[in-house]
């Protein structure tokens, strides 16, 4: 039937209809959120209080207590309520997009086997035990008597699934997450959760087609899931990213790209939906994808989060305490049927965890702790019960069970695990990993994920791109190769079309993807290619994965350093510059007017790498790096470039010489002409100890030097020579001088008269 007006249209919901949806989404909003931050107050998963939000507005509490009040507020018409719905699948839809984007593929791997064993029983038991308790309840349960299997297999998947975030949420809080016993949890449940959406999409399927067809419906699911999962794995994940890098290079905001993964969940939600397999399936699938794309970034995934765990998700979980109706336990037979449904969950999840446990080898209190982290159900619970209620397989009785169940099993999890896991002691193997991580946090390479490397392809800035390759080539870092034109030069947005096709049939990214100008239509001229033709080598001198690398074009209005900066103020954690040295005027500015701003305002660390005066060519070759000089006082900065120093000796197979130099002329002025300076000598040993172990565990190929000198600069420069060191590494802290950056006279001097490649690394 087709509703329309006068004119033809379909009419809009009436006045009284948004008004009521406006109040409920108010109340339920407003008390979701209370609750939720009371239960975190108390050391509770804040889900479980948004959960409550909904049991206290429903038929339970409000409902029981002021039923006129509750019929008020939510009158029991299926169209006001079906508008509630809208949102809450929304939210439904939005938090399987966290949970995938949460599920680290790379973590599943690393313990494949112990976690495969252990999420395999924890599957299985359970799911066994399901299977049998719910074909034993009574008629009474059952949504239509023809629906005993589909029914049970869904109880059975409903018991077998666990709740990642509540899990997480526990191993965060007794910081025992990046321990062995909590990564295998971890990998466990995710791989748990993972299963468990397959199992549901195919218990779903048949729940829609009802269990007369029950072998065909679940070839055709199970033909239908194995060709949307191979799919997307096979495909998809690079489509997402060529999405993501086209949206970031082309609009470049946290806006877009939480728009674009939102687009990607509705559509991708919307054809396993068409196809049976349940819109939640594809929304966790494009969480996954999504998650491996470093172009959305934390911002974005923090934006995300924020709209989803702030808005959506406690309107989702308060919506969903709604159905819940608490009062059915009173009946007799509904209790027991619950404790029977509880029970055999908790039982199930706890042997099938346990028997995972031994077979992989793990001890009697690891397999404790691991079948009480999994034994948490949480919001996938409720997520599966909604479902169970939309396809009509799940009586509103069988309903509060199963949100009951959840709401006990998160309850009883936490204080299982903290028990437990306090019993699991902690190998060598795996002290000595934390203590690893947890240098590599604290380290400065640890924090930069986003460089950015401004270049017009001077030799400099081809070594810049050279050396920082080095650095990040075992690391989780992308480089975002940017080519800065000079006033008046117009580049065209994506070259040539021949370039462009060979570009993407190579796999590698379009070079100039990023076009900033105040002229209008830009037309292609010779700058497109010299554009292209240089993206091209710094790609070549990076030696990285393409999808690591980022490939810009930015149109400079004169001021070329602005045009940098503007770049680098858009969350990089490092900047990288080819910086040719001025020799010719030992009075004026080492370097140009340009570096010289980017270095002053940069609002990260900036390394300056000047190749080579005597041979610049021979700096390119890949073989130019065998011996490396870092000088260094032992400040913070000095550590910062003995990492860079590091990362490229171990990457290129270079030996690290550390040199201290005591400068005996300071010495003896602080100590009124004293001329001992063996504990000078002696503090300078312990610096370069402590920066040779750093190289050490960075697996560096390290010596030590530590000298005396009136001129510390020239005793470097010398050391340089004598030893035919092929680049030097320091640090320095910029200052301003007058109109140009200051680096100190030593780095100046060393900048000015070292006979090889320097990389100054410089800290704001």
């Amino acid at each position: 039937m087709i509703l329309e007006t006068a004119g033809g249209v379909l009419p809009p919901l009436s006045e009284h209809q948004l008004l009521f949806l406006f109040v409920q989404l108010f109340f339920l909003l407003l008390t979701a959120r209370l609750l939720g931050e009371g239960a975190k107050y108390v050391g509770l998963p804040s889900v479980l209080g948004e959960l409550l939000a909904g049991i206290v507005l429903g038929p339970s509490l409000l409902g029981t207590l002021a039923p006129g009040l509750f019929v008020a507020l939510f009158p029991q018409e299926a169209v006001q309520y079906h508008l509630i719905e809208v949102v809450s699948w929304l939210g439904l839809i939005m938090l399987l997009f966290i949970t995938g984007f949460e599920t680290d593929l790379d973590l599943i791997a690393s313990r494949a086997k112990t976690a495969t064993y252990t999420a395999g029983a924890s599957i299985v038991v359970p799911f066994a035990m399901g299977f049998g308790v719910a074909y034993l309840l009574p008629a009474q349960f059952l949504a239509s008597d023809d629906q005993r299997l589909v029914f049970s297999l869904f109880i059975a998947t409903a018991l077998s699934i666990s709740a990642i975030p509540v899990i997480a949420k526990v191993l965060i809080d007794l910081d025992v997450i990046d321990r062995d016993i909590g990564q295998i949890t971890i990998a466990s449940g995710m791989i748990n959760d993972t299963v468990g959406w397959i199992l549901l999409a195919i218990v779903a399927g048949l729940a829609r087609s009802g269990s007369g067809e029950a072998l065909v419906t679940a070839g055709e699911t199970i033909v239908l899931l194995a060709l949307f999962l191979g799919g997307a794995f096979l495909f998809g994940e690079r489509l997402v990213r060529g999405i993501f890098r086209w949206v970031d290079n082309n609009i470049g905001d946290d806006l877009a790209l939480t728009t674009t993964a939102m687009i990607l969940t509705l559509g991708v939600g919307s054809i396993t939906h068409y196809l049976g397999l349940e819109a939640v399936l594809g929304a966790f699938v494009v969480g996954i994808l999504v998650g491996r794309v470093k172009r959305f970034d934390q911002a974005a995934q923090h934006t995300f989060e924020v709209i989803t765990l702030g808005v959506f998700a406690p309107i989702f979980f308060a919506t969903a305490g709604l159905r819940v109706d608490l009062t059915a336990l009173f009946v007799p037979t509904t209790f027991v049927a619950a404790l029977a449904v509880l029970g055999v969950a908790i039982a199930g999840k706890f042997a099938g965890s346990f028997i995972g446990a031994k077979a992989a080898g793990l001890s009697n209190w690891e397999g404790i702790a691991l079948g009480s982290g999994l034994n948490a159900r949480g919001a996938l619970e409720i997520i599966v019960a909604t479902i169970g209620i939309s396809v009509g397989v799940l009586t509103g009785t069988m309903y509060t069970i199963i949100v009951v169940v959840a709401i006990v099993t998160s309850l009883i999890a936490p204080p299982l695990l903290r028990t437990s896991l306090a019993h699991v002691e902690m190998s060598g193997s795996e002290a000595e990993r934390l203590a690893r991580k947890e240098r590599e946090e604290r380290s400065f390479l640890g924090n930069v994920v986003r460089i950015l490397l401004p270049t017009r392809c001077s030799v400099d800035a081809l070594l810049a791109a050279q050396l920082i390759g080095h650095v990040a080539r075992d690391r989780e870092m992308e480089v975002t190769c940017t080519y800065v034109t000079r006033e008046q030069e117009q580049v065209a947005s994506g070259g040539s079309l021949v370039r462009r096709v060979k570009r993407m049939l190579s796999g590698a990214p379009t070079a100039t993807r990023r076009t900033q100008s105040d002229g209008g239509t830009v037309q292609p001229t010779d700058a497109s290619e010299r554009a292209e033709t240089c993206l091209d080598s710094m790609q070549e001198q990076l030696s990285l994965s393409p999808r690591r690398i980022r490939s810009t074009v930015r149109q400079s209005n004169g001021n070329a350093s602005e045009t940098v900066l503007d770049e680098a103020n858009q969350g990089y954690d490092m900047l990288v510059v080819g910086a040719t040295r001025n020799l010719q005027e030992p009075n004026g500015s080492l370097f140009s007017t340009e570096i010289d701003d980017v270095l002053q305002a940069s609002p990260c660390p900036v390394m300056a790498v000047s190749a080579s005066p005597v041979n610049p060519e021979r700096a390119l070759r890949d073989d130019s790096i065998g011996r490396i000089l870092l000088p260094t006082t032992g400040n913070e900065y000095s550590r910062h470039a003995a990492e860079i120093a590091f990362a490229i000796a171990n990457a290129c197979g270079a030996q690290v010489e550390i040199l201290h130099i005591v400068n005996r002329l300071q010495v003896e002025e602080l100590f009124l002409g004293e001329t001992d300076l063996s504990e000078a000598v002696e503090f300078g040993e312990d610096i370069v100890e402590l920066e040779a172990e750093i190289g050490r565990q960075m697996d560096a190929d390290v010596t030590k030097r530590v000298s005396i000198s009136d001129r510390p600069e020239r005793s470097v420069v010398e050391r340089a020579m004598l030893k035919k060191t092929d680049l030097v590494v320091l640090g320095t802290k910029t200052r301003p001088l007058s109109r140009r950056v200051f680096l100190g006279h030593r780095v100046e001097h060393i900048l000015r008269n070292a006979p090889c490649s320097v990389a100054v690394v410089s800290s704001p």
